[in-house]
C-alpha cells in the first residue's frame, strides 16, 4: 500500500509539473552578447602632430558589427563616411563622440590608420537602430549591446588654440558669411539647411568647443523648417534670415535665443551655441 501511495504521489506531482509547463521558467531571456576586449591595431603610421585631447580632428570611418567568426572580426557594415563621400570633424577627447572613437583617435597622426574593436560600452551601448538604406547602400541594423569594429583614417589634426577668454555675445551674431547665388531666405519660407552645432568656447579662435551634433551625421538628412515658426530655436531663424540658397554662415546664438536655463539633451543650461549653417533649398 505504501508503495502504491508513493506511486500516486509521484504521478500527481508529474501531472502538476506538466500542467505548469514542466515547472521551468518559460520567460523569454534576452541573449547575452559576449563582449570582446577593446583592441587597437595600427595599420598605417602617419606623420606630424599626434592628436591630443582638445584638438580638432578630421577623419574618415567605416563601422561594422563585430563577428568573432571572421578573421578580421568585421561583420555587416553599419555606417561609413567614405560611402557618403564625406569626412567627420570633431574635437577629440572631450566627449563629443563615441567613447571608443575618442580613445582610438588620441595619438593618431595625419595619414595614419587604425582599426579598433569596441565592446558595446565604448560604442552604442544599449541603443538600437533599424536597418537603413542610404544612397542605395544598405546598412545592417544595430541590436542593443552590439560590439563594433571601426576603421579610421586620420586626415588633419588642428592643435587646440587657447586665447584669452572672450565673453559670449548677447545677441545672435554672424561671425562668418559665404554668400550663395539662390533665392533670399525670409520669414515664412519653408527651407532646408545642413548644420553642425558646437558649444561656445571663448578660448578658441573659432569659438567652437565640444561638438554636439550635425545634420550631416548618419546619412546627412537636411533640417526642414519654416523660418520664424516653432520648429527651431528663435536664434536659428534669425541666423538664416537674409541668407541666399547655397550660402553658408557661422553664427553664435546666446542662451535666451536657444535653449535657455533648461538646456536640452547634451546641451547644458544657459549654453551659448555656435552653428555652421548651409542653406540647401527655399520654397
Amino acid at each position: 500500500m505504501k508503495a502504491m501511495l508513493q506511486f500516486l504521489a509521484a504521478a500527481v506531482c508529474a501531472a502538476v509539473l506538466a500542467a505548469c509547463g514542466g515547472g521551468g521558467d518559460k520567460t523569454p531571456k534576452t541573449p547575452v552578447i559576449v563582449q570582446p576586449a577593446y583592441k587597437v591595431t595600427e595599420t598605417a603610421v602617419g606623420t606630424g602632430r599626434a592628436a591630443a585631447a582638445g584638438d580638432i580632428v578630421t577623419f574618415t570611418y567605416v563601422g561594422y558589427l563585430y563577428d568573432s567568426t571572421k578573421s578580421d572580426f568585421k561583420g555587416a557594415k553599419i555606417e561609413s563616411s567614405i560611402d557618403l563621400g564625406s569626412t567627420y570633424t570633431a574635437t577629440v577627447g572631450v566627449g563629443a563622440m563615441l567613447t571608443g572613437w575618442d580613445q582610438t583617435l588620441i595619438g593618431m597622426q595625419p595619414g595614419g590608420k587604425r582599426t579598433a574593436i569596441l565592446p558595446a560600452n565604448l560604442a552604442y551601448g544599449a541603443n538600437t537602430r533599424d536597418k537603413q538604406e542610404i544612397n542605395g547602400i544598405t546598412y545592417a541594423a544595430i541590436a542593443a549591446n552590439s560590439p563594433m569594429v571601426y576603421d579610421f583614417a586620420m586626415i588633419t589634426v588642428i592643435p587646440q588654440i587657447t586665447i584669452p577668454n572672450q565673453p559670449a555675445p548677447t545677441v545672435t551674431t554672424i561671425v562668418a558669411d559665404t554668400p550663395g547665388t539662390g533665392t533670399t531666405i525670409v520669414a515664412g519660407k519653408q527651407i532646408t539647411v545642413n548644420y553642425t552645432l558646437w558649444l561656445y568656447d571663448g578660448t578658441r579662435a573659432n569659438f567652437k568647443g565640444a561638438r554636439i551634433e550635425s545634420s550631416l551625421d548618419a546619412g546627412g538628412v537636411p533640417l526642414a523648417f519654416t523660418v520664424g515658426g516653432d520648429g527651431v530655436i528663435a536664434g536659428f531663424s534669425t541666423a538664416v534670415t537674409g541668407m541666399l540658397v547655397g550660402g553658408s554662415r557661422t553664427v553664435i546664438i546666446p542662451p535666451d535665443q536657444a535653449y535657455g536655463a533648461a538646456g536640452k539633451g547634451t546641451i547644458p543650461g544657459n549654453a551659448t551655441l555656435v552653428f555652421d549653417i548651409t542653406a540647401v533649398t527655399s520654397n
